[in-house]
Parts: structure tokens; sequence; C-alpha cells
């Protein structure tokens, strides 16, 4: 969401992003004290407005679930503060932010276009997160909702575009747009400077970045790690933060796995140099989650040149990604033996590995650049604006 803001800034728009003032840092693993309801700032050009919310990271699912419903009147006020509003993007989940959004709409009288990332509440309930036929006829409601009230619906793949349908019996307002990766950002050689400092000099690495929840199901790796526990020079490299963390940090000490390390978030700068010091990335969902996502992690891989594995159901639109471009092995969801024989195959075949890195890196150029994906919203948000006129 930086980049298309900041995108459409570079390109003469004006863009104002109202967020949440950071409650927890990511990438320092600290808590930051919120003093201010609202505050503004410019940043990379973009107007951001951050509002004061409840917490929703490092919190139990009954608060963060009370943080995400609180969403709805802190983005709205911070809506209402932004000035004249021609066209509303809303990012989604969460989906509380969609009901904002669409309330800021009629105020504003402004088009509303929704783009869905991830499917909920379909993933939780296929992840047994949200349970009851109470809650999730209310998420399901809200869910139908915004679909129906939004002008435009834009989707990162046509499995979750298919979900989208069948919800709303074939609504006609639905755009696919791939998510992108800002190639320029990725370098396509190890860094060997950060692997030094990691004492990784010599190391296989086999990297996983990101949320540490529980539908990432990182238990898999972390028993494909105890599989390859011999073979000294592979290394798990596993880099985030999340609910799970911590419970996947004391099973590596019970299991005294000496090939596996973890590291706090890095910050969206350092990202690509992370990716580059790895020769394969891991992506990993459970067999429970059947909704079609497209994990973001797939493109910064492609993008650095590196080989992925990707242990996904079969309904996921990142298995043909992957397939098309020939640059990773799948493996089936929550196999840790698969996992390990991917990863032992890659690490003995380094040439393939490297011939699949390229490949990624050149689909990736091919479909998945920034350029065009701005070229794509900028005209659907255009064209919001000028039905509306």
């Amino acid at each position: 969401m930086f980049e298309l803001a900041s995108g459409l800034t570079e390109r003469k728009h004006e863009v104002t992003v109202v967020t949440a003032s950071p409650g927890y840092n990511l990438a320092e693993g600290v808590a930051v004290p919120r003093t201010r309801f609202v505050s503004t700032s410019i940043e990379s050009g973009v107007k951001v407005i951050r509002v004061w919310t409840l917490p929703i990271h490092k919190v139990g699912l009954f608060a963060k679930g009370i943080g995400q419903l609180g969403l709805i009147v802190s983005m709205f006020v911070g809506g209402l503060l932004a000035g004249p509003i021609d066209v509303i993007f809303i990012y989604s989940p969460p989906l509380t932010i969609g009901v904002a959004g669409l309330l800021l709409g009629r105020a504003k009288s402004a088009p509303y276009v929704l783009n869905v990332q991830d499917l909920f509440p379909q993933n939780a309930i296929d992840l047994g997160v949200l349970k009851g036929q109470v809650p999730i006829k209310f998420f399901e409601t809200m869910e139908l909702w915004v679909y129906k009230h939004s002008t435009l619906i834009t989707l990162h793949s046509r499995g979750n575009a298919q979900h989208v349908l069948a919800k709303t019996h074939g609504t006609e307002k639905i755009e696919i747009v791939s998510n992108w990766v800002d190639l320029d950002e990725f370098p396509k050689n190890t860094d060997s400077a950060l692997r030094n400092s990691l004492g990784l000099e010599g190391a296989f690495v086999v990297l996983f970045a990101g949320v540490m929840g529980y539908a990432q199901d990182l238990d898999i790796v972390i028993d494909a790690a105890r599989i390859l526990q011999t073979e000294k020079p592979i290394v798990f490299l596993l880099v985030g933060d999340g609910i799970e963390k911590q419970r996947l940090q004391s099973k590596v000490k019970k299991m005294n796995l000496k090939n596996v390390q973890f590291l706090p978030f890095v910050s969206k700068d350092r990202y690509p140099e992370l990716v580059a010091a790895s020769d394969v990335g891991l992506v990993t969902l459970r067999k429970s989650m059947k909704t079609p996502v497209v994990p973001s992690k797939i493109l910064g891989y492609m993008a650095a040149g590196k080989p992925c594995v990707a242990s996904l159901n079969p309904e996921s639109d990142a298995i043909s990604i992957v397939k098309n471009a020939g640059c990773g092995i799948v493996v089936p969801a929550e196999d840790p033996k698969a996992l390990a024989d991917a990863v032992k195959w890659l690490f003995q075949s380094q040439k393939v590995a490297r011939e699949m890195g390229d490949r990624g890196r050149h689909y990736a150029e091919e479909h998945f650049s920034k350029c065009a994906a701005l070229d794509r919203y900028e005209q659907l948000l255009s064209n919001c604006f000028i039905q509306k006129t």
C-alpha cells in the first residue's frame, strides 16, 4: 500500500492515507507509546493521518476481534479529517475497514473501491479460528454488505475472484489486478556481508520471513529441520514475529536443533537484502487454509532470483504461479518429509536451483512489475471518479 500511495503521488495525484498509529514496532519488537488520538505527517509526498486504535497485535483472539471492530470508528474519523475525497481505496483484511470506507463514501459522496487480499471470514472459518453460528453469520453478513455496496472490488488472483463471484451471485464490478513487486529493490546476488554477520558463511540458507501465526504452520519447517539436522550446511532462518513464535522457539530448544535460527522482523528497506542472503525461500500454509491466497513473499523470492518451496493446498492460486514460472517446488501442505526432501534436492542440485531462481525473476519481470500494476490501478480509480461525475 505504501508503494501504491507513493507511486500515485509521483504521478501527480493527491493521496491521503488513513492508518493506525503504530502500537507495536514489528521491526524492533517493542511497544510504541501512543499519546495522541490523531497525528498528521507527510511521508514520501503522501499525507498520512494516523489515528489511535485499540490494540490488534500481540493480543488474544477476543481482544483482536474487539480491536478490529473499533477500527470502524477510528478509520471513519480519520477519513472525515482527510478533506475532500474523489475516490476511497480500502485494503481488506481487516474487513471492518471496509465498513468504515463504505460509511465514509456515503458521508463524502465518493466512490468506494475494496481491495481484497485475504478472504475473511472464510479463511478464519477454515482455520477454526472463527467458530459458532452467530459470529460466523455476523461476519458473513458484513462481508456481503461491503461487497454489495462497493463501487468496485479488486482481487489479486482468479481463484479469489471466483470466491467473491460465488458470494455475490455474479457481480460485474470485479477486476483482477495481480499484486506486484518492485524489482529494482531486489539485488540478484547473494549478500555475503549479511550472511557473515549472521554467522552463516558457507551455509545453505533456507528462509521463511513474515508473520509467525497459526495459518503459516511453521511446525512443518521445524519438523523438516529435524529431518535434515545431519545435513550440516543446511540452515533454516525464520525471520519475523507473531503469536506462534515463542512456542516455536521453545520447540526448537527442546529438540536441540542447531540448524534453526530465529531473527526479529526486519524493516521493509532491509527485506530485499535478507532475501538476497538466502538460497531458498519457503512458503507454508496449513492444510485447512483452503482459500486461494497467493502469499506475497513468493513475489519477493522471484524478484531476488531465489527458488522457493511452496507447502500449500491445491486450492492456492500460488501453485499455478510457481509451476508456470518454473521457479520452485510445490509439496503438499503439512508434509514435513516432502518439504525436507525438496530442500535437500535443491541443496544437492544448486545449479538447477539457480536456474529456477532466474526463471522466477524473468517471470516476475513479465507479469508482476510495479509499473504495470500502477497503470492499472490509476486507470481503475480514474474511471470510478469519472463515473461519479
